[in-house]
């Protein structure tokens, strides 16, 4: 095995490479960021990500972010949010460059292993711009794949160091940052848990040596893997993680449906064509045509990998790479999400390799005389790809774009529909978000993001009686979802019967104390009823949480204003300017500014942050 030197033909690559990432996925730096998913809560709506302080590192490292334990790409977040605000395109460009730095690690990992430079370029700009990783770079919130990604590969670079070394404290070092960058993948996501199974078959594949070490020196990483495992199982358990039961209510129901969507993996790596941000995987609740010609299928690629393997060990274990990575994600412990472009990330690596190995081979067999024509018709699949990747970076845009190239590839999605609605609402679009619900909620009647998102639409355009009907119907069948609690006593209050708005609160409360929005609705109910101090004391509650709101800050000036409070209220006004606050006409005709809309002051601050 051969000790990954620096070279200047390496330079060449790395900075082609470079290129090539900054060509292919360039355009993201324009993107913005993915409210309606995901992205809301794990940056704009974060508080944890506004500053490196020890009270957020802390925070970072001892809470679940929609019950996953993501702690190190939430201070990633806090690295970005320090560099660029919220600015999208800083957070972009860090997951461009972390994705470019994984295909370096990968070209390195590559050239230790084979020392080819072929293979390593083929390999490493495969995994650079596959079409099916344009997902975990261009959506913000899967940071946490890259990053895992990256220690995962520092961590095999310093295994590989140890098990190359002779003896010495050097050995013991690499051993030592091996398990270190290995806990690193872990606190990034734990798809990284697959790392001592991996590293038992890559010493029974690339070393020679006593057995007995081949085990003994894996115990660490499964100790390690064993802590964070059953601490993510921990965030599974809770309201906003993605454990479910069985899809199609049985074992059985779940195995037979995930076998086409194998075959569907197997097809997307060679025809990248009709990716989503959401897939709807047929269920199949007994072995039917589909199923065994998936089976079928499968069992012909699995009859190939073993004469792969059988012929070259070497080349064999990277077919078993790609399987251990896709085993996480098999559904064999349900998860919500039964099939992503994200879940091919990892095993994308062991696809990388045998597609570099596929060009060594293919350059092997002619001539050298006629090698350059084998470059030209070996570029021609590259440049396709990367056409590809470049035209899908463009989708992801926006939230827009991205929802409703999912229902146009997806129609059978309902949850592609509930995102799309919910993407309309906010921009105002209430008939085509009312259409996308009720397309949605055809689709899944039982879809509780959906029935809350319909339900919030008939109460803001004034149907609250069939807003009510669709809340209930939601509480029915989840009695412990605390947003549609939150949203029935939105139903109540605007009705005016402020009573039944402040149990249907309290109760949300009561299911999720930590939950600030809930405390801020209490704040607006209180308002609304004219006791400010109750008001007041949920509203400075939120702003204790680190909950710094533009909204927040203006119903502030607004309680102070109504109290008499006028030197509070044009401070707190001020507050939410500075927080963005730009409603021009709620200021200038907004009742509850009616005391302090006179003062000077307010003028002041009207042509401070106003231009018009």
């Amino acid at each position: 095995m051969k000790h990954a030197s620096f070279d200047k033909n390496q330079l060449i690559d790395y900075l082609l490479l470079f290129l090539l990432a900054a060509v292919v996925y360039g355009r993201m730096l324009g993107n913005d960021f993915q409210g309606n998913w995901d992205d809301n809560w794990n940056i704009l709506f974060n508080d944890t990500i506004r500053s490196f302080s020890m009270q957020h590192i802390h925070a970072a490292f001892t809470s679940f972010v929609i019950g996953a334990y993501v702690p190190l790409q939430t201070l990633s977040f806090m690295l970005d949010h320090a560099l660029w605000g919220y600015n999208p395109g800083g957070f972009h460009a860090s997951s461009i460059l972390i994705h470019t730095v994984n295909a370096l690690l990968i070209y390195r990992l590559f050239y230790r292993l084979y020392a080819d430079r072929l293979l390593c370029l083929a390999g490493s700009a495969f995994f650079l711009i596959h079409p099916v990783q344009v997902e975990s770079v261009a959506w913000i919130s899967d940071r946490k794949t890259l990053l895992a990604m990256m220690f995962f590969l520092l961590g095999w670079e310093g295994y590989c160091r140890y098990r190359s070394a002779t003896a010495g404290k050097a050995r013991w070092w690499a051993y030592a940052a091996s398990l270190a960058f290995f806990a690193l993948s872990l606190l990034s996501k734990s798809i990284a848990v697959i790392m001592p199974g991996v590293l038992l078959l890559f010493d029974f594949c690339f070393y020679q040596g006593e057995r007995r070490l081949r085990l003994l020196d894996k115990i660490p990483y499964v100790a390690v893997a064993g802590v964070i495992a059953a601490v993510t199982m921990i965030g599974f358990s809770t309201p906003e993680g993605g454990r479910v039961p069985y899809h199609g209510g049985t074992f059985l129901a779940t195995f037979y449906s995930m076998l086409p969507v194998f075959c569907r993996y197997l097809g997307m790596l060679v025809w990248p064509a009709k990716l989503s941000a959401e897939y709807a995987p047929a269920i199949h609740h007994s072995p039917d045509g589909t199923v065994a010609a998936a089976a079928l299928l499968l069992s012909v690629a699995l009859i190939v990998s073993v004469l792969l393997y059988r012929r070259d060990r070497r080349l064999g274990f990277w077919v078993l790479f790609a399987v251990a990575a896709i085993f996480p994600v098999s559904q064999l412990i349900p998860i919500l999400t039964m099939m992503a472009d994200r879940y091919l990330y990892f095993p994308m690596v062991g696809v990388s390799a045998l597609a570099g190995s596929g060009a060594v081979w293919l350059r092997d067999r002619v001539g050298a005389s006629h090698r350059k024509v084998v470059y030209v018709l070996l570029l021609l699949p590259f440049v396709a790809l990367s056409i590809a990747s470049f035209q899908r970076a463009a989708v992801w845009h926006d939230s827009l774009t991205l929802w409703s190239d999912a229902v146009a590839k997806e129609p059978n999605s309902d949850k592609a529909w509930e995102i799309l609605a919910g993407v309309y609402d906010a921009s105002g679009n209430t008939v085509e978000a009312r259409r996308a619900y009720e397309r949605g909620y055809k689709l899944n009647p039982l879809n509780a993001e959906n029935l809350q998102g319909l339900g919030d639409l008939y109460t803001e355009t004034g149907e609250l009686d069939q807003g009510y009907i669709v809340l209930k119907k939601l509480l029915k069948l989840r009695p412990e979802y605390v947003t549609g609690w939150a949203s029935l006593g939105n139903n109540y209050m605007k009705r005016g019967n402020y009573d039944e708005a402040e149990k249907a609160y309290l109760h949300a409360h009561d299911l999720q104390p930590e939950a600030m929005q809930v405390v801020a609705l209490l704040g607006d109910l209180e308002r609304l009823r004219g006791h400010l101090d109750q008001s007041r004391a949920y509203y400075l509650q939120v702003e204790a949480r680190g909950g710094r709101f533009q909204d927040i800050a203006y119903h502030l000036a607004c309680v102070e204003a109504m109290a008499g409070n006028t030197e509070a209220s044009l401070k707190w006004l001020e507050k939410a300017l500075e927080r963005g606050f730009n409603d021009y006409d709620t200021l200038s005709k907004d009742p509850q500014l009616s005391s302090v809309r006179g003062d000077p002051r307010f003028a002041e601050l009207i042509r401070r942050y106003f231009t018009q």
